[in-house]
């Protein structure tokens, strides 16, 4: 399945990029996301539970960070697995500052789905996978524009 998405986050790359790879704000805006604790460098061990009903569940897995060059890009590489399948995803992340205050966010990847989850259909999967992402950069929104005002 693929996965993309054009977001605007109203502050420079290099805060975007701070706010997209800090596990203390991941906790705030992930959809679902009960915790990230870094195991080693770059790589964060992952608790999500997904209330959608199609999805419903605790699931856990790995979220990897690389290929990172600050205020550019960086790729997350995630799987996990839950009651009712498992995920692998590999999400090239690339922030593009259109001005002093507004960073486009391009995400484009592949994600496998597999167990019962893949049986629920392409379609709705994506259009899940939609809505999440849709709620999560409305969070990194409100993030940076927190940090705009403490940065004023």
């Amino acid at each position: 399945m693929k996965i993309s998405g054009t977001y605007e986050i109203p502050t420079n790359s290099t805060t975007v990029f701070q706010l997209l790879t800090n596990p203390d704000v991941l906790e705030r805006t992930v959809p679902g996301l009960k915790s990230l604790h870094l195991i080693e460098d770059n790589i964060y061990d992952a608790d999500l539970e997904m209330g959608l009903p199609t999805v419903k569940g605790r699931y856990k897995g790995t979220v990897k960070l690389v290929d990172a060059v600050i205020g550019e890009h960086f790729r997350l590489i995630m799987e996990g697995q839950g009651p009712l399948g498992f995920v692998q995803a590999d999400v090239l992340i690339k922030l593009e500052q259109i001005s002093e205050n507004q960073t486009k966010v391009d995400c484009e990847g592949e994600a496998t789905i597999g167990g019962v989850v893949a049986g629920i259909g392409q379609r709705m999967i994506s259009g899940v996978a939609s809505f999440l992402m849709g709620q999560f950069f409305k969070a990194i929104r409100k993030e940076a524009s927190k940090a705009e005002n403490v940065g004023n």
